[in-house]
């Protein structure tokens, strides 16, 4: 997964302060990629991403963008792997602390639900404030479109 790297082609949208928006054309493989966390849907068949632009690209542009395969697992464990954990430890806790209430379960699932919501709101105020921590793909080929 390390060495791993998926490759996209796109049209850029807008660029600016070295980032860019693009759409990316769902293609059939789109359905079982696995950088899926990092697009947007714009509609039903396209999808934007934004991206690292070391190249000054413009609208209109057709670019390929990569994305390592280790950037792409960090992105995973920090969205689905650590809440998953908090889930399950916060129902564990909580069947212990509630273990005296005829509702333990249902604090229980309160209390892991509430945990997994604090932490999700602490990512998002840390990739708010410091957008620079966040992995971006890169472009890595510009066609100009004359």
């Amino acid at each position: 997964m390390n060495k791993e790297e998926l490759i996209e082609e796109g049209v850029v949208l807008t660029s600016q302060d070295g980032k860019a928006e693009i759409m990316v054309i769902n293609s059939d493989s789109c359905e079982e990629c696995s950088a899926k966390i990092y697009c947007k849907p714009a509609s039903e068949d396209k999808k934007t991403l934004l991206v690292k632009d070391p190249f000054g690209v413009k609208p209109g542009d057709k670019v390929k963008v990569s994305l390592q395969g280790a950037n792409l697992f960090k992105a995973s464990g920090v969205l689905y792997g650590i809440p998953l954990i908090i889930l399950i430890g916060g129902i564990l806790l909580g069947v212990t602390i509630f273990e005296n209430s005829s509702n333990k379960e249902v604090y229980a699932f309160l209390l892991s639900i509430s945990a997994c919501a604090l932490y999700y709101l602490v990512v998002y105020i840390i990739t708010k404030n410091k957008p620079e921590n966040i992995e971006l793909p890169v472009i890595t080929f510009v066609s100009r479109q004359e």
